[in-house]
């Protein structure tokens, strides 16, 4: 959730040339709990990596990486070194390492697949709460701690505790960190019933900086998010709205309604789109020149309008952690298929046996798509389906994958081409049924005349 300014410039330097300019006809892909490695379905923090990965931090399933590939790689309290599967945010270091933050201190995973843990207080408090954390350009690491404010850890190990008390930090509960190219850090925070509240600037001379509703055009003074784009500028999410703080004046990106942008997380793309996921109003695009478009559930991929946390990978896909799993929005735009021709329902007869399917064949592009578990156990087969890959696995005189979408399926290791892909109609995974009969052996014979096939 929070921007290292040192990873940022990383990501500069390899980030693809594609760049999304709308979401409403993107590809997406949606994870939940009921089709991939996710145990629970709030995922409340991302963080992309230099290698075209990105860590996922829940509340309920733990931390997951997802490779560039699609591979899932999960790591939960019992199956690994990580504490609690109760996350509040993750960052990495420039060498690739993960830190997690929990209610009970952080959780570290080396490159080398070691993990540690450990408190700000030397481990003398217990349950201590973890909201934020982000790395700085001098190997250090920032941690907002609920209560007790910010923790620098410096490159040498070095532990400065900031509070209201011993610094002029605003507020002991600290929300977010972002560095500017100054060497600079704005820390975000957000009120209590005896604190302030509002942002924070520390310069790398050591002097502090406040701003807050009373003084400045701050929306609020209870800050989610500090980011400081490419260009200098800083956003600041806020309950009550967005802000832009640049060459000391301030733009305010309001909902104009009782009820305003409640903004949890910004990121921004290559083309210098700013993205803001808001709690309740969906996603946030504001352009170069200042436009802003609003993205909801009604008129895009967004599964619903609570988002936590808008991620942008190397490749320049936008992922987005929700109160309902995990969202993918590709930088390639939807393929329109072609309508389904269904002039007639189609039978399906393996050795003179119909095969029942919960879902009508399909006719596409003059190919039968079948359901494919009904016709792979009619074939004598075993299916597996790799919800995370969106791949069909088939086990039996011969192994089968298929992978939704592409038109090269493989056969005990072998690629073979297809002239339709598999897809999902109605919830059901459909596979052109010539093609897997064959491949297994079997003759297709297909009459015309009453749209029967019969498989020997």
């Amino acid at each position: 959730m929070k921007k290292s300014f040192s990873l940022i410039l990383i990501a500069m330097l390899i980030l693809s040339t594609s760049t999304i300019h709308g979401i409403t006809n993107q590809q997406y892909v949606q994870y939940t709990k009921n089709d991939s490695a996710l145990v629970a379905d709030r995922v409340v923090a991302l963080k992309a990596d230099a290698l075209g990965g990105i860590w996922v931090a829940t509340s309920g399933s733990g931390a997951i990486y997802i490779d560039s590939t699609g591979k899932w790689q999960t790591y939960m309290e019992m199956s690994s070194g990580l504490k609690n599967n109760f996350l509040n945010d993750v960052t990495l270091d420039a060498l690739g390492n993960a830190y997690f933050a929990t209610n009970i201190g952080v959780t570290s995973r080396m490159k080398d697949n070691t993990w540690n843990n450990y408190f700000m207080n030397d481990n003398k408090i217990f349950g201590e709460t973890v909201t934020a954390l982000a790395t700085d350009g001098k190997g250090g690491l920032w941690h907002g701690v609920t209560g007790y404010g910010a923790y620098y850890k410096s490159a040498d190990g070095v532990m400065t505790h900031y509070s209201s008390a011993n610094s002029s930090i605003p507020s002991s509960n600290v929300s977010s960190f972002a560095f500017d190219q100054k060497g600079g850090v704005w820390i975000g925070t957000e009120l209590t019933y005896n604190e302030m509240g509002g942002i924070a600037y520390l310069s790398a001379e050591g002097k502090w900086t406040l701003y807050n509703s009373n003084n400045s055009k701050l929306p609020s003074n209870r800050v989610r998010e500090v980011y400081v784009a490419k260009n200098g500028a800083v956003w600041i999410g806020t309950i009550n709205g967005l802000a832009k703080f640049y060459n000391n004046e301030w733009v305010i990106y309001s909902n104009n309604s009782v009820w305003e942008y409640d903004v949890r997380s910004v990121t921004e793309d290559s083309a210098g789109n700013i993205y803001a996921a808001t709690w309740g109003d969906g996603l946030l695009k504001i352009d170069p020149a200042g436009e802003l478009t609003n993205y909801k559930s009604s008129d895009s991929p967004l599964p619903n309008n609570y988002i936590y946390e808008v991620e942008i990978d190397t490749k320049g896909n936008i992922w987005l952690g929700t109160n309902v799993g995990l969202t993918q929005i590709k930088t390639e735009a939807q393929v329109v298929q072609p309508p389904v021709v269904q002039p007639k329902i189609v039978t399906v007869f393996v050795k003179s046996l119909q095969v029942p399917f919960d879902i009508q064949p399909v006719i596409r592009e003059g190919n039968t798509l079948v359901s494919v578990r009904f016709i792979l156990e009619a074939l004598g087969q075993d299916v597996t389906w790799n919800a995370s890959e969106r791949k069909v696995i088939s086990t039996g005189d011969k192994t089968i994958e298929l992978t939704i979408g592409e038109k090269v399926g493989y056969v005990d290791g072998v690629a073979y081409p297809l002239n339709v892909p598999s897809e999902i109609i109605g919830g059901r995974t459909m596979i052109p049924l010539r093609w897997i009969s064959e491949n297994l052996g079997y003759d297709v014979q297909w009459n015309p005349v009453n749209y029967r096939v019969d498989i020997n």
